[in-house]
């Protein structure tokens, strides 16, 4: 498993050049500007049109008004953010998420993702080459909701050649590929597994499929930073 260490810098060209005969052949749609194409392994058929990032979000509206305050001493985190408080895999939409069985209730979803409440937070994992960044969708403070669209969403775009070049080793790339395969195998619809097939590689792929999430913790670094904990 590759680890991605939080200072490293990364750059991406919107042309890029890929010869390394060692990685799954790539197709490419110009259907999203802001990515250089769509990662697909050999067995994509091309010319079809390939999806954008997910249209699914989740707008939540509070009802009271949380002020950040001047808490002294550790930021904690929301219960339901503890490392075994819901059941999610994160290739799904966030509206799946249970708490003892039972769906999450928006007047949940609006709670503050922590104590003392934040407007902003970002998300690290050792996996991944990037922050995942969660706005206070309230103008106020980040709330749980904030919290499982912000992931769902991040995780959900597609990944560049560059992008796919930064596993350190061959084998990640392979494990990663392994991923995105069994990602749209798991569909039983045929219409589903083809849309999810033809959608190309997505950064969730670069968990390689430990995709149960464990929770958030604070890095000990800042308040805002947050850990990003799967199996």
């Amino acid at each position: 498993m590759p680890t991605f260490g939080k200072q490293k810098q990364v750059r991406f060209a919107y042309k890029n050049t890929f010869h390394s005969p060692r990685t799954p052949a790539l197709t490419f749609a110009s259907s999203i500007p802001s990515s250089a194409g769509l990662i697909t392994p050999p067995s994509i058929s091309h010319g079809h049109g390939l999806p954008g990032p997910s249209p699914y979000t989740i707008a939540y509206v509070p009802q009271f008004s949380v002020k950040p305050s001047h808490h002294v001493g550790p930021v904690r985190p929301h219960p339901l953010l503890e490392t075994t408080a819901v059941k999610w895999d994160l290739m799904e939409n966030p509206s799946v998420i249970t708490l003892d069985n039972y769906l999450l209730s928006s007047r949940s979803l609006n709670e503050q993702a922590t104590t003392p409440p934040l407007p902003a937070l970002s998300i690290i994992s050792i996996h991944l080459p990037w922050n995942i960044s969660v706005h206070a969708s309230n103008g106020s403070y980040v709330t749980l909701g904030d919290v499982f669209d912000s992931v769902y969403r991040s995780l959900r775009t597609n990944i560049s050649t560059n992008e796919f070049n930064l596993f350190p080793h061959e084998k990640d790339q392979k494990r990663a590929t392994r991923a995105y395969e069994q990602r749209y195998r798991r569909f039983r619809n045929t219409s589903a597994h083809d849309a999810e097939k033809r959608g190309g590689m997505k950064r969730i792929d670069f968990l390689m499929g430990h995709t149960r999430f464990h929770g958030l913790s604070n890095t000990g670094r800042r308040s805002d930073e947050w850990r990003l904990n799967v199996s």
